[in-house]
């Protein structure tokens, strides 16, 4: 009696285990099937399950090895830690939480800062080298606040003093001449932009810009003869002083055009080289008449900056066509 009484007890636990193990096992597939209720609604179970679906042939054998797949999931490198106040689970891997120190995490954002300023320097010395003269307008406001004085140009290429021509009978007809020679700046530039289609008119009659590497040619231009206007004025008939500050001015603009045409428009032609050569001694040599040979250089340059955005342009068309 009393074996059969324990055959009748241990066929009820048996029954009784395989439908409690039935039940636990429907609700970790309910778990896997629907993530929406691992974000709120059971914040208090953060184990991670096994996500393979146990197959026909071993469902029996994977009933009765959920402790197993339990504790081998719980020991993976993923780690669910709860977020206090948030109840919800983040997933966090085991390295990382034992290598990533505020430290390293500076480091690292700081080595990538670095590099990506290196790189951002790289490439606009690349793109813009050819502005680096401008750094010349610099030196004045840089001696006025820290030494306290007028920039003044080196003695191998000084600023001519014009006081004595100011002074002189036929100073009218030295000065309007010179500084009048400017005018071949201004002549170029707006040729080279109406050549380039720097400005347009449109349908409504509005005047539209259209600045490209070429346009902007006639723009330097423009610019360099503006600067020199100013510089000559104040060399002509206002302080030496204050025409040394300017000349690094006009020496910054006319070196980054300069430049800039070389970037553009690549190595000048012969006849505009020749051109461009006569313009430099005209520049160098400074007595005897400086008004006179500034003047020319001042005619010489323009048609040289003129006669080499052309061929510039012209050489770049013809490349682009033929390739």
């Amino acid at each position: 009696m009393n074996h059969n009484n324990q055959r009748r007890s241990l066929t009820v636990f048996l029954l009784l285990f395989q439908a409690t193990n039935s039940l636990l096992s429907s609700y970790v597939q309910f778990r896997r099937n629907s993530p929406w209720i691992y974000e709120g609604a059971f914040p208090m179970d953060t184990y991670s399950f096994p996500t393979q679906q146990p197959t026909s042939a071993n469902a029996n054998r994977s009933r009765f090895s959920f402790t197993k797949d339990l504790a081998s999931s719980y020991s993976t490198s993923s780690l669910q830690v709860m977020v206090p106040g948030r109840r919800r689970a983040r997933t966090m891997s085991r390295s990382e939480g034992l290598s990533s120190t505020p430290l390293d995490c500076l480091i690292r954002a700081t080595g990538l800062a670095l590099v990506s300023l290196t790189t951002s320097i790289i490439r606009s010395i690349r793109k813009f080298w050819w502005c680096f003269p401008m750094f010349l307008a610099l030196v004045p406001p840089y001696c006025v606040i820290f030494k306290g004085s007028y920039a003044s140009m080196p003695d191998w290429w000084s600023v001519v003093d014009m006081d004595h021509i100011a002074a002189s009978d036929n100073a009218n007809w030295i000065i309007v001449p010179f500084l009048g020679s400017n005018i071949a700046y201004a002549l170029s530039g707006i040729y080279l932009m109406n050549r380039f289609r720097f400005f347009k008119r449109s349908q409504n009659g509005r005047l539209e810009f259209r600045p490209t590497k070429f346009s902007l040619l006639g723009v330097w231009v423009s610019m360099a003869g503006l600067i020199s206007t100013i510089f000559h004025s104040v060399q002509a008939l206002g302080s030496y002083a204050l025409a040394e500050n300017l000349c690094y001015l006009d020496h910054a603009v006319a070196g980054s055009a300069i430049l800039y045409f070389f970037d553009t428009c690549g190595v000048p032609s012969k006849m505009a080289s020749t051109i461009g050569a006569v313009a430099l001694v005209a520049l160098v040599v400074t007595t005897p008449s400086y008004a006179w040979l500034h003047s020319f250089w001042h005619y010489l340059s323009a048609a040289t900056a003129t006669l080499w955005a052309l061929d510039g342009h012209t050489r770049v068309f013809d490349f682009g066509s033929t390739s």
